[in-house]
C-alpha cells in the first residue's frame, strides 16, 4: 500500500509544472522529475544516478548553486527559470525551478517600451520643463539660421548646487531645487526663449537674437535671483541654492557639440573660480 503510495506520488511529480531534483549530502543526484528533463533539454540518463562531479559545466551550473535566475540559450532558443532550493536534515538539498519565460520576456518588452517612451518624450518629469532632447532639437535649426544669415545667438549653462548641506543630505532637496529654479526661469524667459533642464543639476538657456553682452547682463540677474531662493532643511535650517553659469555666443563654424563643450568648460572654471559666471573663452 505505501510502494503503491510513493509510486503515485512520485508519477504526480513527473507531471507537475515545476522541475524538481533531488540532490543527496555527497553531491549525487538522487532523482528529478521529467519536468527538469524537459526545461535542461536533457534526456533522462545524463541526469539519474550522476554526481554533480561528472555533470558537464552547464548543466553543474545550473544544478548546483545556481542563481536564483537563470538564463539558458541555446541556438536561437532562449528559456529563463526560477530557481529556489531547500536544504534538507541529512545534508542534501532540494531544487525546484519554475519557467518564467513568457513572464521574463513581458517584463523585458516593457522594458524595451518603456526606454522607447522616455526617447520619445520632451518634457522633464520634475520640472515640466523641455528635457536634453528637446533642448537639442531647439539648439539644432537656431545654428543652422545663424550658420546661414549670421543672427546672434547665445547660450546659458547654469548649474545649481545646494548648500548648508552634507552631500548625502543635499540629495533629499535637489528635486524641489530644481522645481523652484525651473519656475523662476520660466518667469524670467521671453517667449522665444527655449529653457530646460539638460542634465541633473545643469539647466540650458537658448537665446535667440541675444548678444553676448545682453546674454552675460541676463546671466548675472538669474544667479542673482537664484541666490535669493531658499528651501526649509528637515532640521528648520535655510538651505541655499548657489548657481554657476557658464556662457557663450555662436561665432562662425560653430555647431551644437562645440558651443555646448565651451559651456560645460565655462562652468567647471566657474566652480574652480567660485565665480557665478564665467563667459567662454
Amino acid at each position: 500500500m505505501e510502494q503503491t503510495r510513493l509510486t503515485d506520488i512520485q508519477k504526480a511529480l513527473h507531471q507537475a509544472p515545476v522541475g524538481i531534483i533531488l540532490i543527496d549530502g555527497q553531491g549525487n543526484l538522487q532523482w528529478h522529475n521529467q519536468t527538469l528533463e524537459q526545461m535542461l533539454g536533457v534526456a533522462a540518463e545524463q541526469l539519474s544516478g550522476k554526481s554533480t562531479a561528472e555533470l558537464p559545466k552547464e548543466l553543474a551550473s545550473v544544478l548546483t548553486s545556481p542563481p536564483e535566475t537563470i538564463l539558458l540559450q541555446k541556438d536561437d532558443s532562449q528559456r529563463w527559470l526560477h530557481c529556489h532550493g531547500q536544504s534538507l536534515d541529512d545534508g542534501g538539498r532540494v531544487q525546484f525551478y519554475l519557467d518564467i519565460t513568457t513572464e521574463q520576456r513581458l517584463r523585458l518588452e516593457r522594458d524595451r517600451l518603456t526606454e522607447d517612451l522616455k526617447q520619445l518624450t520632451t518634457r522633464d518629469p520634475i520640472t515640466g520643463l523641455p528635457n536634453r532632447r528637446a533642448l537639442l532639437q531647439g539648439l539644432e535649426p537656431l545654428i543652422s539660421r545663424s550658420r546661414r544669415y549670421g543672427n546672434p545667438l547665445s547660450l546659458i549653462k547654469l548649474r545649481v548646487e545646494l548648500t548648508g548641506l552634507a552631500p548625502a543630505q543635499a540629495k533629499d532637496h535637489e528635486e524641489e531645487a530644481w522645481l523652484r529654479v525651473g519656475q523662476l526661469l520660466k518667469e524670467q524667459m521671453r517667449w522665444a526663449d527655449i529653457i530646460g533642464r539638460f542634465d541633473g543639476p545643469e539647466f540650458l538657456l537658448i537665446l535667440p537674437e541675444t548678444p553676448a553682452d545682453a546674454t552675460e547682463t541676463l546671466a548675472h540677474k538669474v544667479c542673482d535671483l537664484i541666490a535669493a531662493l531658499t528651501l526649509d532643511g528637515d532640521a528648520g535650517q535655510a538651505i541655499g541654492i548657489k548657481p554657476y553659469c557658464g556662457l557663450t555666443a555662436w561665432n562662425k563654424g560653430d555647431d551644437a557639440n562645440l558651443m555646448l563643450q565651451r559651456l560645460s568648460d565655462s562652468v567647471a572654471a566657474a566652480r574652480a573660480e567660485g565665480k557665478p559666471v564665467v563667459v567662454a573663452g
